[in-house]
C-alpha cells in the first residue's frame, strides 16, 4: 500500500518545479517582445522568431526527449534538459544580436523537450495508479496552470523594471536549484533495448516531420499559397515515411506503434490537441480583446488572469475526488461542456465592454472546466502504458497539446483575419473577429464532449 512521506512531497516539487521552468518560458517572453524589438533591431516579420524558435524546436524534439528517457534514464535526461535550458538561458540574457537570441531561445526549445515528457513520466512510475497518482498530477496541473499566468505577469515586471533580459536571467538560479534537488529524483527505469542503441532514423524523421508542421503553422498566413501547400506535403511525407519505418522497417522503434492500440492513449491525445487549441484561443483574443479594444497595459493583462489562474489551481485539486466518484470519462465530458460554456460567453463580447463584467466571468468559467480535466486527461493518456514506454506517452501528449494549440490558434487567427479583412480600425468588426474565434473554439471543446464519451474508458476502477 502506497504511503506518502517527505521524500514524495519533495520529490513532487522538484518535478513540478521542473514543469513550471518550462511553462513560465512560453509566455513570459510575450509581454516584453516590443522591449526586445526596439533593442535589438527585429523587424515586424522576425520578432515573431523569438517565440516560435522556442516553439518549432520544442514540438521537435519532443518524441526524442521521450524515447530518451526510456532509453538511458529519466532522472538524466531531465537533468541533461535543466543544464541546456539553463545555459541557453544565460546565452539569451547577454544575446547582443537578434539572431542570437533566436538562436538561443531555440537551445532553450530543446532543453524544454528533454524536460516536460520526463516530468510527467517520472510522477507516472514513482506514484501507483489511482489516488496517489491522480494526487500528483492535480498538483502538476495546477503548478502547469499557474505558470503560464506568473509568465504573464513576471514579463510585464521585468519589461517594465530592470528590463528584459532578466525574464532570461531569473532561470539561471532556479536552473541550479534544480541541477542540485534533481538527485533527490529516481533514476527511473531505462529499458532493456539500451544496449542495442535507439532509431536514429526515426528520431530524425519525426523531428523533421513535426518541426517542419510546427514551422509551417506558426508562419503561414495563406494556407492556399504554394510555399505552405507545399512544406505541408514535405512535412506529411516525412511523417509518413516515419509511421512505415517504424512499423515495417526499425529494429528498435522510436515508438512502438502498439501504443496507440491503447484506446485511452489515442482519446487523450485527441483530447489534447482540442484542449490545447482552445487553450491558446483564450489567451490569444482574450488578450487581444484586453489591450487593443480596452485599453490595458501588458501588465494590467497579466494582472487579469490572476483569478483565471486561481480557479485553475482550485479546479485541478478537485480532480481526483471528481474521477473516483464518477471516472474520467464523465469528468473530461463535463470539463469540456464547462469549457465551452465559458467560451460561448465570451461571444457576447462587445467594444464597450469591461473585465468585471464581460471577461472575467467567462475566464472564470473557461479556467474551471479546463482545469478540472488535467487530472483525468493524464490519467487516461498514461494508464496502461507500460512504464518502459512512459516517457514517449508522455511525450505524445506534449506533442499534441502543442501542435494541437499551435495548428488550433493558426486556423482560427486566420478566421478572424479573414472575417476582420479591410476593417481593422472598426471596433466592431474587429470584436466580431474575436467572437467568431471564441465561437468556432467552443465547437473545438463539444468535440471532446463527444471523444470523452464514446472513446474513453471510465477508468472508475482505476482511481
Amino acid at each position: 500500500m502506497f504511503v506518502w512521506s517527505r521524500k514524495h512531497v519533495w520529490v513532487l516539487g522538484v518535478l513540478c518545479l521542473a514543469q513550471v521552468l518550462d511553462s513560465v518560458d512560453v509566455t513570459i517572453v510575450n509581454v516584453a517582445l516590443p522591449a526586445m524589438q526596439d533593442e535589438l533591431g527585429f523587424s515586424a516579420e522576425t520578432l515573431s522568431w523569438v517565440i516560435n524558435a522556442y516553439m518549432v524546436v520544442f514540438g521537435g524534439f519532443l518524441l526524442l526527449g521521450g524515447r530518451l528517457g526510456d532509453l538511458y534514464g529519466h532522472r538524466r535526461v531531465l537533468l541533461g534538459g535543466v543544464a541546456l535550458f539553463t545555459v541557453a538561458s544565460a546565452a539569451a540574457g547577454f544575446a547582443q544580436d537578434g539572431w542570437l537570441l533566436v538562436a538561443a531561445r531555440a537551445v532553450q526549445g530543446l532543453g524544454a523537450a528533454f524536460i516536460a515528457p520526463m516530468t510527467l513520466a517520472l510522477i507516472a512510475l514513482i506514484f501507483p495508479e489511482g489516488p496517489p497518482r491522480n494526487r500528483a498530477f492535480a498538483v502538476w496541473g495546477a503548478a502547469t496552470g499557474a505558470a503560464s499566468t506568473v509568465g504573464l505577469i513576471a514579463g510585464g515586471l521585468f519589461a517594465d523594471g530592470p528590463g528584459w533580459r532578466w525574464i532570461f536571467f531569473v532561470n539561471l538560479p532556479v536552473g541550479v536549484l534544480l541541477l542540485i534537488a534533481g538527485r533527490l529524483l529516481p533514476a527511473g527505469v531505462r529499458s532493456a533495448r539500451t544496449a542495442r542503441g535507439f532509431d536514429l532514423i526515426g528520431a530524425l524523421t519525426s523531428t523533421a516531420g513535426v518541426g517542419l508542421l510546427a514551422f509551417t503553422v506558426l508562419q503561414s498566413d495563406d494556407w492556399s499559397s504554394p510555399r505552405t501547400v507545399g512544406l505541408l506535403a514535405i512535412a506529411v511525407v516525412l511523417l509518413g515515411y516515419f509511421v512505415l519505418h517504424e512499423a515495417r522497417i526499425a529494429r528498435e522503434p522510436l515508438v512502438a506503434l502498439r501504443l496507440f492500440g491503447i484506446r485511452s492513449l489515442l482519446g487523450a491525445n485527441a483530447i489534447q490537441a482540442l484542449r490545447g487549441a482552445a487553450m491558446f484561443a483564450v489567451f490569444y483574443f482574450a488578450t487581444l480583446y484586453l489591450q487593443g479594444v480596452l485599453g490595458y497595459s501588458a501588465l494590467e493583462t497579466g494582472l487579469a488572469y490572476v483569478p483565471l489562474t486561481l480557479i485553475l489551481i482550485v479546479a485541478s485539486s478537485l480532480g481526483p475526488a471528481l474521477v473516483r466518484r464518477f471516472g474520467m470519462r464523465l469528468v473530461i465530458a463535463a470539463g469540456a461542456l464547462v469549457t465551452a460554456g465559458g467560451l460561448l460567453m465570451f461571444t457576447g463580447l462587445t467594444p464597450d465592454g469591461t473585465l468585471a463584467g464581460d471577461v472575467m466571468p467567462a475566464l472564470l468559467v473557461v479556467g474551471l472546466g479546463l482545469g478540472v480535466i488535467v487530472v483525468p486527461l493524464t490519467t487516461a493518456a498514461l494508464a496502461g502504458v507500460p512504464a518502459s514506454d512512459s516517457g514517449v506517452a508522455s511525450s505524445l501528449l506534449n506533442v499534441s497539446a502543442q501542435l494541437g494549440g499551435a495548428l488550433g490558434l493558426a486556423v482560427l487567427s486566420s478566421l478572424v483575419i479573414r472575417a476582420t479583412a479591410g476593417r481593422l480600425a472598426d471596433d466592431e468588426a474587429v470584436v466580431g473577429g474575436y467572437r467568431l474565434g471564441f465561437g468556432v473554439a467552443a465547437g473545438l471543446m463539444a468535440a471532446v464532449v463527444v471523444i470523452a464519451l464514446t472513446v474513453l474508458h471510465n477508468g472508475r476502477e482505476q482511481s
